[in-house]
């Protein structure tokens, strides 16, 4: 399986890497294809037919980068451009293939960068700030945004660009214009005060949100606009603050995996609509669980550890959800996102 991993490459607690690897993965057996060098490429996103990926540039004046895929090569394409926001720590390609959305934490804006014909990306068409704070005073003084996805769903209230906001406890939607590249908001979905929601999966009528900042996960209703259930990450008396970091769903949507960073390890949830039960938590096998990524046909679950410097793989059990640790650690600098072709 083709995969492509992005980095940390300046202030990391891991081995400072040079940029984006290429990598083969065949369950636990890793091959580096190629490596390109690039500026804190810490979120990957590609394409809708797999020709372009696109990074973001994790700094204070933040950037986009494209790079055309050739066979296992990547290929410069066009020049970075800016999200006109701090710290882009989040991206997503528009399913029409036309527009690259960004969240950029540091200033709590979502920016919309144009997709030319050939896959490049132009200047800034449009940015939204978000406004507000949260009760947690080191963590939410303002407005932090942490992810930006479009809602897969069809028909009336679906198909909204979703920016979650770990500053002000919000999950905004927003309409967008597919001809334009502006975003007007729709509604707010709120969270529990405190919470910090940080990344979000959409499954039918709901969406599941990992709280960075409370180590839960909140099920919220696409049609209702409400909190609908929230549940802890941590077993059932365990007092250590996680800061949770990416949420997966399972290809079948019967299992939901967290990756809690701190405590190093993986919650696994069973899913049944607007619930979840916490089934177990696994060790991840590392340190600093930045990223988690399931393989296509959800038979495995990577644990990108960027403190460690290493990636984890586990055989995902068909009838539990739970993972299990398989084969060796695979050594590579600062992990923090693995994106599958």
């Amino acid at each position: 399986m083709r995969a492509y991993l992005g980095a940390a490459t300046s202030e990391t607690q891991g081995t400072p890497a040079s940029g984006i690897t290429v990598l083969d993965i065949d369950g636990p057996k890793f091959t580096v294809e190629d490596s390109v060098e690039a500026q804190d490429p810490r979120y990957l996103a590609l394409s809708p037919d797999g020709n372009v990926l696109y990074a973001v540039a994790e700094r204070k004046d933040g950037q986009v980068c494209a790079w055309t895929v050739d066979g296992t090569r990547l290929v410069p394409l066009g020049r970075p451009q800016p999200t006109k926001g701090a710290s882009p720590c989040h991206l997503s390609v528009h399913p029409s293939g036309r527009f690259l959305l960004s969240a950029c934490y540091r200033s709590g804006t979502v920016t919309v960068n144009p997709i030319h014909r050939d896959g490049s990306l132009g200047e800034p068409v449009h940015t939204m700030q978000h406004s507000g704070v949260g009760p947690n005073n080191e963590r939410q003084e303002g407005p932090h945004a942490h992810m930006v996805i479009t809602d897969p769903g069809k028909g009336a209230g679906r198909g909204h660009v979703i920016a979650v906001d770990l500053g002000t406890d919000t999950v905004y939607r927003y309409h967008f214009d597919e001809t334009t590249g502006a975003l007007q908001l729709a509604s707010e979905l709120r969270t529990p005060p405190g919470a910090g929601p940080r990344h979000l999966v959409v499954q039918d009528r709901y969406a599941y949100v990992a709280n960075e900042l409370d180590s839960t996960v909140t099920v919220m209703g696409l049609d209702s606009g409400t909190a609908l259930f929230t549940s802890s990450t941590r077993p059932a008396g365990a007092r250590e603050t996680s800061y949770p970091s990416a949420i997966r769903l399972a290809p079948n949507g019967r299992f939901l995996y967290v990756a809690n960073r701190v405590v190093d390890e993986i919650a696994v949830f069973s899913v049944d609509g607007p619930e979840l039960k916490l089934v177990t938590n696994v060790p991840c096998g590392g340190e600093h669980p930045r990223d988690i990524a399931l393989s296509p046909d959800g038979q495995y679950l990577y644990s990108a550890n960027q403190y460690d410097d290493t990636i984890t793989t586990f055989r995902i059990d068909p009838v539990t959800g739970i993972p299990e640790p398989i084969g060796e650690s695979f050594t590579t600098f600062s992990p923090t996102c693995l994106v599958f072709a």
